[in-house]
């Protein structure tokens, strides 16, 4: 099967009309449950046909559909099939598929290519050679299956992965099922998401090349261990990245995880020299661990454009002078100028606007060292007069509400720490939901520039930050060094791909 035809069919799995599971089953904790779950947990509203052969299924539900003992019971044609049954019982699953016409498939069964024994390999390419002659493109096997919201109103998500995706425009290949379930719940919002498992059919590179023709995925994250058609990967990502950044995770990079990525999916890993070389001929954005790769979608997705400026030039404030010093540190290591206001030309003018609203010993230069001020007005103006300033491209600050946080899961120990934090909160309740709201605020009524804020906590799978996301506002939390890597990696990514954004 050549390249278009698998792309054609490859419309059909991302959108089918309905789905089949074979190996449904009504059994709490096994996999055929699990997919069922899934399947209508996301969302999926069009047409779901469980299959399973047993007697006992005979004129029963599961999840509340009808059981059919085969596909050619059902009573419409199946776009595609989800198949969860033993690992001896998959090829007769896949000839069933084809003898019903079936187009796609997702193999969620392991026990294939990533097994080194005899039997499997050749059980493997038996596999393919079926498929392939009667026309069936599949993921997998050893898949934890995929993701579309290709249709927003009837998403789907084939598969067991722990996750909940909503609609939105990353799409993600994953080698890697649980790699690609974490991204799933860290990320909000995902238009496709793919564990390749095996890649005995359809490879990495048949579904980077869908995503890149898709107008609605404006980013794409890939987490490999291993390529199967190298060429044809840097020829897709040359193209690819003119339009939209492409962010590659390798795994196995040493010696010892070179192997374990072989007796994981069958990947054959490769020099990270090469792969280094490739991703700077291409411009595919390379994160060196999880955070950063993380760190690096939601910067994509959230803070490109940036200026198109030899030098992005950033203003750092906060209220405690060891973060700024340290910040600027990571800032000019990593390339981003720290402006100083002194040479800027509307910069004497800011150190006087802002000398207004501090004490006489604040810092008089960028980075703005708030002296521990405490009044939530002074420090909403010196922002305001920060972003109005045009003396910088970017703005580093630490979000109030990782301080919020921190006093808000205090444990005093006794009447005098109670008081000392109320006092910390100021006396109101509700304070830190006024800060999100003022600090989203300020970002939207100031769109020309990019606000980046610093939380202390980790921020993902916190709901705080939620609102922030949605609002496509940046929050690096926990280990806010990423945040300087990130910042730079992106700003060279759009001086060298000038991507039409």
């Amino acid at each position: 099967m050549n390249i278009e035809e698998k792309l054609e069919l490859m419309k059909i799995m991302f959108n089918p009309k309905n789905v089949a599971i074979i190996g449904a089953t009504d059994k709490v904790m096994k996999i055929g449950s699990f997919v069922g779950m899934s399947v209508l947990g996301c969302g999926f509203k069009k047409n779901i046909y469980p299959i399973n052969p047993n007697p006992k299924y005979q004129n029963k539900k599961i999840l509340g559909k009808v059981v059919y003992p085969s596909l050619e019971k059902c009573p419409e044609p199946i776009d595609l099939v989800g198949i969860v049954v033993p690992p001896n019982a998959v090829l007769d699953s896949v000839k069933q598929a084809i003898e019903n016409d079936v187009k796609a498939a997702a193999i969620i069964t392991a026990g294939f290519g990533e097994v080194k024994t005899d039997e499997s390999q050749r059980e493997n390419k038996e596999l393919i050679r079926i498929a392939d002659k009667g026309g069936l493109i599949f993921i997998g096997p050893n898949s934890m299956g995929f993701y579309s919201s290709e249709d927003k109103i009837s998403p789907l998500h084939l598969g067991f992965g722990w996750m909940f995706p909503k609609p939105g425009n990353l799409s993600l290949i994953s080698q890697s099922g649980t790699m690609g379930t974490i991204l799933c719940n860290a990320i909000p919002g995902i238009r496709y998401f793919v564990s390749s498992g095996n890649e005995a059919s359809l490879t990495l590179e048949d579904y980077l090349q869908y995503y890149a023709q898709d107008n609605e995925t404006k980013v794409i994250g890939l987490f490999a261990e291993g390529l199967r058609d190298g060429r044809r990967f840097k020829e897709i990502c040359k193209e690819t990245t003119k339009k939209k950044p492409i962010i590659f995770l390798k795994a196995g990079i040493t010696k010892t995880g070179a192997r374990a990525a072989n007796s994981h999916t069958g990947s054959i890993a490769g020099s990270l020299n090469i792969y280094k070389s490739v991703f700077k001929q291409t411009g595919v954005i390379y994160a060196e661990q999880i955070m950063e790769f993380l760190y690096l979608i939601k910067g994509a997705l959230n803070l490109l454009p940036l200026p198109n400026k030899e030098l992005l030039r950033a203003g750092i404030v906060s209220g405690g002078g060891g973060f700024i010093v340290h910040l600027t540190d990571l800032c000019e290591k990593h390339g981003i100028k720290v402006v100083d206001l002194n040479s800027e030309p509307n910069g004497p003018k800011l150190i006087e606007d802002i000398s207004k609203h501090l004490p006489f010993y604040w810092s008089h230069n960028n980075p703005v060292d708030m002296v521990a001020t405490n009044n939530p007005e002074s420090s909403q103006k010196i922002m305001e007069l920060m972003l109005n300033s045009d003396c910088f491209d970017v703005i580093f600050t630490m979000t109030s509400v990782s301080w919020l946080e921190i006093i808000k899961y205090m444990k005093p120990n006794n009447e005098y720490g109670e008081r000392l934090k109320e006092m910390m909160m100021m006396g109101n309740k509700n304070r830190l939901n006024q800060v999100v709201d003022h600090e989203i605020n300020l970002c939207l009524t100031h769109p020309e520039n990019k606000i980046i804020y610093i939380s202390l906590n980790p921020t993902l799978g916190n709901p705080i930050y939620d609102k922030y996301e949605e609002n496509k506002i940046m929050v690096f939390g926990g280990n806010f060094e990423t945040a300087a890597i990130v910042l730079r990696k992106l700003h060279d990514y759009q001086i060298n791909c000038n991507p039409r954004t």
